[in-house]
């Protein structure tokens, strides 16, 4: 018997099957033995099955235990094998026959030598090269894990190397700044401030909401809450790094850019493209368009109306660069590409107005309607128009900036016995009710309701600041005009003597519309307020740049639409102009909202346009007036400004060339009346009137 080491009983297990297979290959070519051995394989398989039963969870555990058992042996094996030496395959090679052979023959003795199997050399250099790829991964697993480490170590010297430059930006502003007294001086002011409660970050929230650097959204739908806080929604006028160094120059403070934008309120906002602007300036537009279009044709480097402006001023919300009269950037012009084709024509939009014939009535009459037009310009038509053009941007540009400056001065430092009131009307409420029908929603029966808002800034007795009330005063009538703004005026101001019984000044703040708050008739009524309210003295009506009215008082009537609507989705009915007062009255006091709503009757409208002479004269230049005073020394007299001012007195001509005119208003005259008889009545016995004899004519 050979010996029976682990290569003998491989190799001879190796040739029992091939002898099996041999066998079942003979008896796959006979047919009768072929369905014999089917018929055998079938019938131990149904044995089987029915001795077969269902394994216990316990026997599954143990044969789950023993599978791993076997596959950590064979795993085991197969690495034992692979650290062995193997020998030379060709020297290992056997004769498979003479194997069966030698297994045949009884007489075998045990000298003999024993048979190894025959390996494949294929086989080998297949196992070679799965070590080979093994050794290849685990390296490239440490690779990558050394090429993280690097990457991070790398990331964090880039954020050391920032954080230096930055430090060392810090230290080279510090030392500048200690060699500047004026900027200790501002420092020294911030300090201040901190200290009396207004700290940076509340200066930082300030900023962004004044209406210079944010336009308030008059949209009912634009609000955002956070914290159960709700705010109307207010847009960024330019970009986060503008704002932050316009910040620092103003302030001289070294407020980092991460804090800046970091303390930004949530309800401001960036401009997105999806919001549809319904109240541009038209100036603006204009400008936008044209240098748009100039910059796509390559004719101009600027993008933009903010771009150009910071091309040709030091500072674009400097009022000496803007009026070109700073000697620093008076002499800086724009800078245009022209084409060796110059004549080539490119196309852009502009809103112009035009007239129309329209049919009312029968008659014919011409209409004035604003239309975007598309307008064909070559390169050098478009550098003419913009030269023209460019002077008037800036002065309106002045305009606004002047007027928003002016407007924040009078707010900033309001004393006990002034207010600041900051009116405009609302667009017109339709009313609604919860359930409609078709010829309701779709005809002309809707009713609306007027609403002129208002955010009254006065002293607090209980705080001792500032603080802004919220008011709304509504009116069945429609109507904008002056008599209108007249009736709204009345209560509104006696909410606010309510509030400082103190006030004697009083400064209005409101859009420019000449229909409604800057025209003749506005400027009787400034001269007779004195009349309903006696302790006014001094009265001054500041008035927006055209374009640029939007403001806090849109806020309010946004809120007071928005409270209604809620209340028509809960199915209320909001059908009537009492309806409406009432509901917004009842949800103010449960929802504990500041603001206060008084009735406007159309018969107190009418009072007051039966009170306005029909002989006033108008003022030429109308259009260029911003600031009306009105001092009580001089009640028929008022003073018209091209700016408004706040240095100069009221009676005085503006010593910075604010100055427009004196108006003078003629008080009306009373008609002379005849009566043709003076008719007296007498009781007699309590049985009727007794018409006396008339007396003689007379003229009163």
């Amino acid at each position: 018997m050979p010996p029976k080491n682990k290569k003998y009983v491989e190799n001879r297990r190796l040739a029992q099957r091939i002898c099996k297979k041999r066998k079942y290959n003979e008896i796959k070519n006979d047919p009768e033995l072929l369905e014999i051995e089917k018929q055998k394989r079938r019938e131990r398989y149904l044995k089987q099955k029915e001795a077969k039963k269902e394994k216990s969870f316990r026997e599954i555990k143990e044969q789950r235990k023993r599978w791993k058992e076997n596959s950590k042996r064979y795993r085991r094996k197969k690495k034992e094998e692979a650290s062995e030496e193997r020998v030379d395959p060709l020297l290992e090679k056997v004769n498979i026959e003479a194997v069966v052979e030698h297994q045949n023959n009884e007489n075998h003795t045990d000298t003999e030598v024993p048979y190894t199997k025959e390996v494949d050399p294929l086989c080998e250099i297949s196992q070679a090269y799965a070590k080979v790829k093994q050794v290849r991964y685990v390296e490239l697993k440490k690779r990558k894990r050394l090429l993280r480490i690097i990457a991070d170590y790398q990331k964090r010297d880039r954020s050391q190397r920032k954080q230096i430059k930055r430090l060392k930006k810090k230290i080279k502003e510090i030392k500048n700044l200690r060699q500047e007294p004026n900027i200790e001086e501002s420092a020294i002011q911030i300090n201040t401030n901190e200290k009396t409660g207004l700290s940076l970050i509340e200066h930082i929230q300030n900023f962004y909401t004044e209406d210079v650097h944010s336009v308030i959204s008059a949209g009912k739908k634009e609000f955002i809450t956070r914290d159960k806080v709700r705010m109307q929604k207010r847009y960024l006028c330019l970009p986060l790094k503008d704002l932050h160094k316009k910040f620092c120059s103003q302030t001289n403070s070294l407020v980092h850019y991460s804090f800046f934008c970091k303390h930004r309120p949530f309800w401001v906002l960036f401009p997105k493209s999806i919001n549809r602007e319904t109240c541009q300036c038209s100036i603006h537009t204009n400008m936008e368009l044209l240098i748009s279009a100039m910059n796509k044709q390559s004719i101009l480097k600027e993008k933009n109306s903010e771009q150009v402006i910071s091309k040709l001023c030091c500072d674009s919300r400097n009022i000496d660069c803007l009026q070109r009269i700073c000697n620093t950037c008076r002499s800086n012009r724009l800078e245009y590409n022209l084409k060796n084709d110059d004549s080539n024509t490119f196309t852009y939009f502009q809103w112009v107005k035009i007239s129309k014939n329209i049919t009312k009535n029968g008659i014919q009459k011409k209409q004035k309607i604003t239309v975007k037009k598309n307008i064909n310009i070559n390169c050098k038509e478009a550098i003419v128009k913009i030269e023209k053009e460019i002077i008037p941007f800036l002065e309106h540009t002045y305009k606004m900036v002047g007027q928003y400056h002016t407007i924040k001065d009078i707010k900033n430092n309001i004393t006990i016995q002034e207010a600041l009131v900051h009116i405009d009307f609302s667009e017109n409420y339709s009313l609604k009710y919860a359930e409609e029908v078709q010829s309701f929603h779709f005809g002309g029966s809707r009713q609306q309701v007027c609403l002129h808002t208002a955010v009254v800034y006065t002293h607090n007795f209980d705080t001792g600041q500032v603080t802004p009330t919220s008011m709304c005063t509504i009116s069945n009538c429609l109507r904008h005009d002056a008599s209108a703004v007249w009736a709204h005026l009345v209560p509104l101001l006696k909410q606010v003597i309510k509030l400082n019984p103190l006030i004697d000044t009083i400064h209005f703040v409101s859009d420019s519309p000449s229909s409604q708050y800057r025209n003749k008739t506005m400027f009787f009524i400034i001269t007779q307020l004195y009349t309903d309210f006696s302790q006014l003295s001094k009265i001054t009506w500041n008035y927006s740049e055209a374009g640029h009215g939007k403001g806090a008082p849109d806020g309010v009537g946004a809120t007071l639409k928005r409270t209604a609507d809620r209340t028509v989705l809960f199915g209320r009915d909001v059908g009537t102009y009492n309806q409406f007062y009432d509901i917004i009255k009842n949800q103010i006091e449960n929802e504990q909202l500041n603001i206060i709503v008084e009735k406007v009757e159309e018969e107190d409208i009418v009072a007051k346009s039966n009170s306005i002479p029909k002989s006033l004269k108008p003022f030429k230049g109308t259009l260029l007036v911003h600031q009306v005073l009105w001092d009580k020394s001089n009640k028929t007299r008022i003073t018209l400004r091209k700016m408004s001012c706040t240095e100069c007195s009221f009676l005085d001509i503006c010593m910075h060339g604010k100055h427009l005119a004196y108006y003078v208003i003629n008080p009306p005259q009373l008609q002379k009346v005849r009566i043709l008889s003076d008719i007296t009545l007498k009781n007699l016995n309590n049985q009727g009137n007794i018409l006396c004899k008339p007396s003689t004519s007379k003229t009163y």
